[in-house]
């Protein structure tokens, strides 16, 4: 019985010493993990803000173009409406024709810019991904992290120090000034 209260006030007192200790930096059986908020480093990242308005003023010289495009078209379909009584069966059919065909380029012209939009926002991704994954590498090696996840998609509740992102969001902001001076 003794023996039995010595051992368990020994256990206590080792569980009660590995409770209050303070870990430099936290870990899971000897892991060191942290965690990424993606939405929080879009916000704080000055980069992609940089690169999102640079979108955005792209997107809306696309959109201004294509509202051009179909102000010409339903102009177009206007006058081929009012004149379509007064034509002959083959100036119609003519008339009908370049219709087509108009609106076919305005189709083609409004696949062609989307596209543009879809690969300038798929260079901005890469950009960002290139400069996070170099962001990840440097405090991988300045903390010697085993693990980073990214929590909107891995992680349902992290605590707060394993908040890897405003470190991360800082490396990055960083990054940023030093390759604009060169």
């Amino acid at each position: 019985m003794k023996l039995t209260k010595t051992l368990f006030l020994g256990a206590l007192a080792v569980l009660s010493m590995a409770c209050t200790q303070t870990p430099s930096t936290a870990s899971a059986d000897g892991l060191n993990i942290g965690y990424l908020r993606l939405d929080s480093l879009t916000q704080i990242y000055t980069y992609h803000q940089t690169l999102v308005d640079e979108f955005e003023i792209a997107a809306q010289k696309i959109q201004a173009e294509l509202v051009r495009g179909q102000e010409n078209l339903q102009s177009e379909y206007d006058i081929l409406s009012k004149a379509a009584p007064r034509l002959s069966k083959l100036e119609l059919e003519r008339a009908q024709q370049d219709f087509q065909r108009i609106q076919g380029q305005y189709s083609n012209l409004e696949q062609q810019r989307s596209g543009e939009l879809q690969q300038l926002e798929s260079a901005m991704n890469d950009k960002v991904k290139v400069q996070v994954d170099k962001a990840v590498e440097i405090i991988q090696a300045e903390r010697g992290m085993d693990l980073i996840f990214v929590y909107e998609s891995n992680v349902l509740y992290g605590a707060e120090a394993l908040d890897l992102t405003q470190a991360i969001a800082d490396i990055l902001n960083n990054m940023n000034l030093e390759s604009d001076e060169e």
